[in-house]
């Protein structure tokens, strides 16, 4: 990385010029872009500049984001899960601190689940897959904490992947998480609650739990997070029209 000093890197043979190279595709709090690296196209995602506490944190308390998505991603392939194949992060560093940091990972063409499910004639054939997945990821002790739509990807056969990892946890396997763990991060994939019921009652029948039960709870748990979404959103940004997850 020719303009910043300073760096830690996973894998240093790879170099690139993040303020000229490639091509944005995401522009928002981080930004991502398609850049060429030794002959291969890779996406690289540049996580929002820390403040100054943040750098204090990043340095010395707490991994950067870009270390958590690295090893994160590891830690979902070892556990038989897909994600964009992970290729490096680097940690860019001024007058000591942690500065910018990139996470570098192959590039997919995979579209997200929202795709098919922000709308009124979702497919309840992806919605079963999704269930299935869901259960799957629990009990195999993995939560993605920010497990919404836009950060699973399909493929034409209804097989998932997950992006944006940064915010992640892996229990040991064979660890039974609490089922009211399991059906909070469950709640940020759709605002919709006759999707979100749907996939609940698949979700109970895979993992052999009582489908009324599990599905009050669950419900229970939904509202009451929309109910605390909507409220954040309007006290942080009362002009934007919001839409829940």
């Amino acid at each position: 990385m020719p303009l910043v000093a300073n760096t830690t890197t996973s894998n240093p043979s790879y170099m690139f010029d993040f303020e000229s190279e490639g091509k944005v595709i995401f522009a928002g709090r981080n930004t991502i872009k398609l850049i060429e690296i030794d002959g291969r196209e890779l996406v690289v995602k540049r996580f929002r500049r820390p403040n100054l506490i943040q750098k204090i944190v990043y340095t010395w308390f707490k991994k950067t984001k870009a270390y958590r998505s690295y090893h994160n991603a590891k830690e979902l392939i070892n556990r038989g899960f897909d994600t964009p194949k992970p290729v490096e992060y680097v940690e860019t560093h001024r007058m000591g601190l942690v500065d910018y940091c990139y996470y570098v990972c192959e590039r997919t063409d995979n579209p997200p689940i929202e795709d098919l499910t922000d709308r009124d004639d979702w497919s309840h054939e992806l919605a079963l897959a999704f269930a299935g997945y869901a259960a799957e990821l629990h009990e195999k002790g993995v939560l993605h904490h920010d497990l919404n739509d836009t950060n699973v990807l399909y493929d034409a056969d209804f097989r998932f992947s997950l992006i944006d990892l940064n915010r992640m946890c892996f229990y040991p396997l064979g660890t039974e998480l609490p089922l009211e763990v399991c059906l909070d991060n469950l709640t940020r994939f759709t605002g919709r609650m006759d999707l979100f019921e749907f996939v609940v009652r698949e979700y109970a029948k895979v993992r052999g739990l009582d489908i009324e039960e599990t599905t009050q709870m669950a419900l229970a748990i939904k509202r009451r997070h929309d109910r605390n979404w909507y409220r954040r959103k309007r006290i942080l940004h009362p002009f934007r029209s919001t839409k829940a997850h």
